[in-house]
């Protein structure tokens, strides 16, 4: 048998992170991030606690790298050319990606949510969110104010607190808030308070 390859090597890497963060996500969601120990976490996944210290060196990187991530996937939609400018196009792309995300992964973002909404947890991640988020909400102010809003930080405001509602409750109640249905009207909805 031939030794492995880098490449090789680097999809077995990736799987077993992989493996790591959902098991993780998923406890994390369902028992509590301080509840959870990286030895609940190595018996679900199946694999050596040493294992997990391979990829992380803690609980707390862990649960770092995993909301890193799903915020990294969320942003990865806004400002596609990179110039700093948010257009009318991507901002449109940006809802309509999202939303795809919670479709093709329901039940990941879920327990994403779920991971969030933890008192400890949020308390944790709230400057770092805030810290990484500051260059799309300056995006956002900007391009809010170029169509035409009277009040760019208030429309600001509501329009993330209305997408972040969207999101949620079309995770948490899909039967009552179809996504199908609310993409659509969240995107005219943010455009009517731009343009109040």
């Amino acid at each position: 048998m031939a030794p492995r390859t880098t490449e090789q090597f680097g999809k077995i890497r990736l799987e077993k992170m992989v493996l790591i963060m959902e098991t993780s996500l998923e406890l994390f969601a369902e028992n509590g991030y301080h509840a959870t120990s990286i030895s609940q976490i190595a018996k679900k996944a199946g694999i050596s606690k040493g294992l997990i210290y391979n990829y992380f060196d803690s609980k707390k990187e862990l649960l770092d790298a995993l909301i890193t991530h799903g915020f990294d996937s969320i942003f990865q939609n806004f400002d596609l050319k990179e110039d700093g400018i948010l257009t009318k196009e991507e901002f449109i792309h940006f809802i309509k990606q999202n939303f795809n995300l919670l479709r093709d992964n329901l039940q990941h973002w879920k327990l994403f949510y779920s991971l969030l909404l933890q008192p400890q947890v949020a308390d944790s991640f709230a400057k770092d969110y805030e810290e990484r988020g500051a260059p799309m909400f300056q995006m956002l102010f900007k391009f809010i104010e170029s169509q035409g809003s009277k009040d760019p930080e208030g429309d600001l405001m509501a329009i993330s607190a209305m997408l972040e509602g969207a999101f949620l409750y079309c995770v948490v109640a899909p039967d009552i808030f179809p996504m199908e249905i609310m993409e659509d009207k969240i995107i005219n909805a943010c455009f009517k308070i731009i343009n109040g």
